[in-house]
Order: structure tokens, then sequence, then C-alpha cells
């Protein structure tokens, strides 16, 4: 008998180890699958809190100190340039917030060169009651403190149907639309989700022109 150790070496099955890869791939599929569905549904269910819209800082100070309510400001203004819906040029930027409703900000860009972008004009900002004190991190960010309790600091706009919006997400809606909100100067009373991880508001879905979660005929955008 011929010697073990002279046998030819069976191939290895690469039909059963194409199996085996495509079922890893499948499984790490429905992996992924299950944690993007683990996370929709917990924005889903984030619990529906009050939130205060002030047009001006004037309007704040009747209700929080000077000081927390410059601080809201000055930090809504600076995530409003961050997470606002960028356009490359006025016309989209009207088409989709109406006329007079854009302001233009400079960007930098990748290449090291700075250029000018259409944004939503700011006309607010909203402090909505943190679902927990601040952790110093979230979405975000713009932790305001008074009174013993944490606040989310948030910038907001109104386009041109009279929702209330915040980075990409939609907060409310304004009867009258935008024209009314720039009447006022009282603060607005709203409710609206807001999740552990200090996003306010509800995502909004991409519309054919572009939308407010989108980057279409424009530079980008991003949510609050």
């Amino acid at each position: 008998m011929p010697d073990d150790m002279t046998r030819p070496v069976p191939a290895p099955d690469v039909q059963e180890g194409g199996r085996r890869r495509r079922r890893s791939r499948y499984v790490s599929t429905l992996l992924l699958g299950a944690t993007a569905l683990a996370v929709t549904a917990c924005g889903d269910d984030a619990p529906e809190q009050e939130a205060r819209i002030f047009p001006n800082v004037a309007a704040c100070v009747a209700e929080f100190s000077q000081e927390e309510c410059n601080q809201a400001f000055e930090q809504s203004r600076q995530l409003h340039m961050q997470t606002a819906p960028k356009f490359d040029n006025l016309q989209a930027c009207e088409a989709a917030l109406g006329q007079g409703a854009c302001t233009v900000a400079p960007m930098a860009q990748a290449n090291g060169t700075v250029s000018n972008v259409f944004i939503p004009a700011l006309m607010g900002f909203m402090l909505a009651r943190a679902l927990q004190p601040n952790p110093g991190y979230g979405y975000g960010g713009g932790y305001v403190n008074y009174g013993g309790r944490s606040y989310l600091a948030r910038p907001i706009y109104v386009d041109r149907e009279g929702f209330v919006r915040s980075g990409s997400s939609q907060v409310s809606r304004i009867p009258g639309g935008r024209d009314a909100f720039i009447n006022q100067r009282a603060p607005t009373t709203v409710t609206t989700p807001v999740n552990r991880s200090g996003q306010v508001g509800r995502p909004s879905t991409t519309t054919s022109r572009g939308g407010f979660g989108s980057t279409s005929s424009r530079f980008g955008g991003g949510g609050s």
C-alpha cells in the first residue's frame, strides 16, 4: 500500500467556501439592516418636549438671564453656520425657502480657498428641555444650564411653506407662514421630538428640488 504521506491532498471545496462567504455577507447585511432599523426606531420614539422659540435675544430675557440668552444665541448662530442647508446660488436657495429668505455665507473649501454659499437666514433660536443634564457631548452640543435645568440651544429658520426648521430637521409649523413669524415679537411654544443625544425635531425627507436632507444643487447641508 502506498504511504499516506504520498497521497494527493484533496482540493478545497471552492463551491462550499463560496457559499460560506455568501452566508457571511448575508448575515453581515442583516446585522447592518437591524442596526439601521434600531437607530431609526430610536429616533421615531423620541419623546415630545416643549420648546420655546425666540425671535431675538430681547424676547428671551423675559424668561432667562441676559447671559444665558446671549450664550444661547451665539451657540445657535454657530450651529446654524454648520448645519443649515447650503446652496450654490441664490436662485436655488430662494426656490426652496422663498424670496428674501436667504443670506450669503463664506465656506472653506477642501483646497484651502473660501467661497460664498447661500443659506437660510437665521430667524431666531429655540431652547428645548434636554432629556438629561449636560453630558459635555451630544448632537450639536449647545447646552445651556439655567435654574438647575439643561436646555438645548438650537437655531431656527422658516421655509416658504411655514415650516420651522433647525438644520435639516423639521420642528413645527407656524400658522400664517414665514411672514407671520417675521412680524411676531413674542416667544412661541412648540412641541417637538427631542432624543437623548440632543437631536431636536424630525429629520426632513428629500424633495424633488433637493430638499432639506440632501445636497442637490448646493454644496452641502446637515442636521441639528
